[in-house]
């Protein structure tokens, strides 16, 4: 009798009625995705991929999704579960995941799709409690972005890796550290002052790309990586696979976001949030515009307001378009895009998708026409802070932004 009582709440704590309204409407809308899918298509397994962060986010809302994914008799359901079964995931999870394939299986669905399924390539067992971890930092002013990696090692032990990139898009800091499970959670805590939101959780395959990403920029210019890197990259490539694009792309559509304008003309409200309100274009990129801007306020030439408001908005756009060559593009593009990526993964999808229409829009040239507000507000922004009085005021301005960035802490 205990034990019915037993199942009975445990039934009751994962029925999806105890979810809160966002996460119903959250997992009805990836229900309706996945039988959308056509599981011939390219696509699918990148599909079944962009699900992780969805399937890994909380324990009752992920065993609502499995559930209700094996209620649904569909021989490409079968696949979603399959893939599904290789993510590290809890063990309430596992055990979901292989009672819902074993109903499908019951209905004739499973041993098909088994057959034809190749064996999955196991690269390290994977414990429940022994999972590779990584976060990474906001993307700070210049480009400046942190990054950490936990890894299980021999025993109970972890190897762990702090990367820190400059605004030249390579390692400042590049360090391997072993350590236990209490170390973990010290280094962490100290890295991030106990503030949480300092760091965000990332796919490990994502770290992965993005060390392999600065990696390539040593093989261009035939320098020589740090020597914590080859270690880190070996043990790291047993536990994920290689992958070719900014995780970003598997979350959000880029097609829609493309055929949207109305995220472009709205980007600049980004300007007013983390982690952009502290941006600004570095001072050498901007010092001829701000002369042109303080010989217009200067000159004794009379000129009505509106005029001279007119004659300033143009220089902006002038500045946006000359400052912005393709180098400059390519490095805010992918600025944009990894901030786009914790955006989505901090729950502020608006704001990711508007980050991510600015990345996009970042492969094209600018024009004096622009309707990218955000690079025209990022440009006004850094101009007229040069402008203003100097001195005192301009002084607490620059210690304003040193403290207001990013906060993360890098230990020595």
């Amino acid at each position: 009798m205990a034990k019915k009582k037993q199942a009975k709440r445990a039934r009751k704590r994962h029925d999806p009625r105890t979810l809160t309204e966002e996460d119903r409407t959250q997992l009805q809308m990836l229900l309706d995705r996945v039988m959308a899918q056509d599981p011939e298509k390219e696509s699918f397994i990148q599909f079944v991929e962009s699900l992780k962060p969805f399937i890994q986010r909380s324990v009752p809302f992920t065993l609502a999704f499995v559930e209700a994914l094996g209620s649904t008799s569909s021989p490409m359901v079968v696949k979603v579960l399959q893939i599904l079964q290789k993510i590290p995931a809890e063990k309430p999870v596992r055990r979901a995941l292989k009672t819902a394939l074993y109903r499908l299986e019951r209905q004739g669905l499973f041993k098909k799709a088994e057959e034809t399924e190749s064996e999955p390539r196991v690269l390290i067992p994977r414990p429940a409690d022994r999972q590779a971890e990584a976060w990474a930092s906001w993307p700070e002013s210049l480009g400046e972005r942190g990054m950490v990696l936990k890894l299980p090692d021999a025993g109970r032990g972890y190897v762990m890796a702090v990367a820190v990139v400059n605004s030249e898009g390579v390692f400042h800091e590049f360090e391997a550290i072993q350590t236990t499970r209490k170390g973990v959670k010290a280094l962490l805590d100290k890295m991030t002052g106990g503030v949480e939101g300092r760091l965000i959780e990332i796919p490990v395959e994502h770290f992965r790309f993005l060390i392999e990403e600065v990696a390539e920029i040593y093989q261009r210019q035939n320098q020589t990586l740090p020597s914590g890197y080859q270690p880190i990259h070996k043990h790291l490539a047993s536990w994920v696979e290689v992958v070719s694009r900014p995780h970003v792309y598997n979350l959000l559509d880029k097609k829609e976001i493309v055929t949207d304008p109305i995220l472009l003309r709205t980007s600049d409200s980004l300007l007013e949030v983390q982690p952009f309100v502290t941006w600004r274009l570095s001072e050498g990129l901007i010092q001829s515009f701000v002369e042109r801007i303080k010989e217009l306020s200067e000159s004794r030439l009379v000129l009505s307001q509106s005029a001279q408001m007119e004659r300033t908005a143009q220089i902006y756009r002038e500045a946006a378009v000359e400052i912005f060559t393709p180098e400059l593009r390519q490095h805010y593009r992918r600025l944009l895009e990894e901030a786009a990526l914790l955006l989505h993964l901090t729950d502020r999808p608006q704001e990711a998708k508007r980050a991510l229409a600015v990345a996009i829009d970042l492969e094209n040239e600018i024009g004096l026409l622009t309707e990218d507000t955000f690079i025209l507000g990022l440009v006004q922004r850094s101009i007229a802070g040069e402008v203003g009085p100097q001195g005192e005021g301009a002084e607490e301005q620059t210690e304003r932004e040193r403290i207001t960035e990013s906060g993360l802490i890098i230990p020595r």
